[in-house]
């Protein structure tokens, strides 16, 4: 997905004037709408999936359990699959409190400028995802323990270099980070991820993300 097919980012938070400018900076950014949903006002809403775009921006400094359980039953009726970008998170915060997020793409911490923020909705935007190194390898690692999973024949498939770079990619590398680790040019990896979601039938790199967990065995992980 490009960047200018995504118009709609909803924002749960509370109405303040922090949140009005943040709203204003990131639509003169980004060229988006975002739209600011109070969690009360996804509670008690009639229909409250309509609230939710593909990508969701959640304050953590207004959440709690009460709050993340609303939220996550209105998700899971939404027939899209979302996007969830955690804003102002606790720099200490464990990557275990994060792992409740099964379509997270992006942490962003309480002291990160603006101008980082912005760096990291483009590359979401452009289907990539915003995590630090450590907190991609827990994430994955989370989910891969949790689940027993027999490696498919489309894994095996893959070819040799196909299989490296799915590999760097589930240990939470970018394309950059990619390249290097392989001696290969960015446009390279690229091509070849291009290649794996073709044959994955995956659309973006979370969708890659989530194909690996299911798809690959414990005794293929690296």
């Amino acid at each position: 997905m490009s960047e200018t097919d995504i118009k709609q980012i909803t924002l749960l938070s509370d109405h303040s004037m922090q949140a009005n400018l943040f709203k204003q900076s990131i639509e003169a950014n980004l060229n988006v709408s975002l739209n600011i949903v109070p969690f009360s006002q996804l509670a008690n809403s009639f229909n409250p999936t309509l609230l939710l775009n593909e990508i969701i921006l959640v304050d953590y400094a207004y959440l709690d359990q009460e709050k993340f359980e609303q939220y996550t039953q209105v998700r899971s009726a939404c027939k899209h699959n979302v996007k969830e970008i955690v804003i102002n998170c606790p720099k200490d915060l464990g990557s275990s409190h994060l792992f409740k997020w099964r379509g997270l793409v992006a942490v962003f911490y309480v002291n990160d400028a603006l101008e980082l923020l912005l760096k990291g909705m483009k590359k979401v935007m452009q289907d990539e995802m915003w995590l630090s190194r450590k907190l991609a390898q827990d994430y994955i690692q989370h989910f891969r323990c949790s689940n027993s999973v027999t490696t498919s024949k489309t894994y095996t498939s893959l070819t040799k270099r196909e299989k490296e770079i799915i590999h760097l990619l589930g240990h939470g590398a970018s394309n950059i980070q990619i390249a290097e680790e392989l001696f290969v040019s960015e446009n390279t990896v690229k091509t070849h991820l291009h290649n794996i979601f073709k044959k994955i039938n995956a659309k973006n790199r979370l969708q890659a993300l989530l194909w690996a967990n299911n798809n690959i065995g414990m005794e293929e992980r690296v």
